[in-house]
């Protein structure tokens, strides 16, 4: 796992505790009973951590793509050194 990767899953785990924190205050007299406000004011901390998830899913997945990629690529390399050095002179 990458620095980046590290970070990301750290604030995303951050940002999930902090909401379930924040379900366990009480909300705001000035926010109560506007419904648009309360969902606002509780899970916004839910879809920082969710989004922050994601990208870590998506950034792992890219990094395993290029590792992959780059595997792939020195495979035929050393295939093809050996053939050379295998072959025959007649």
């Amino acid at each position: 796992m990458t620095r980046k990767e590290i970070i990301i899953l750290s604030a995303g785990l951050g940002f999930l505790i902090i909401w379930i924190i924040d379900l366990n205050a009480p909300t705001p007299v000035e926010i109560k009973g506007n419904f648009w406000l309360e969902i606002y004011f509780h899970y916004v901390w839910l879809m920082f951590g969710l989004g922050s998830l994601l990208y870590f899913q998506y950034t792992k997945n890219m990094r395993i793509k290029e590792e992959e990629k780059k595997a792939g690529e020195a495979k035929p390399d050393i295939r093809s050194r050996a053939m050379k050095s295998s072959k025959r002179k007649n």
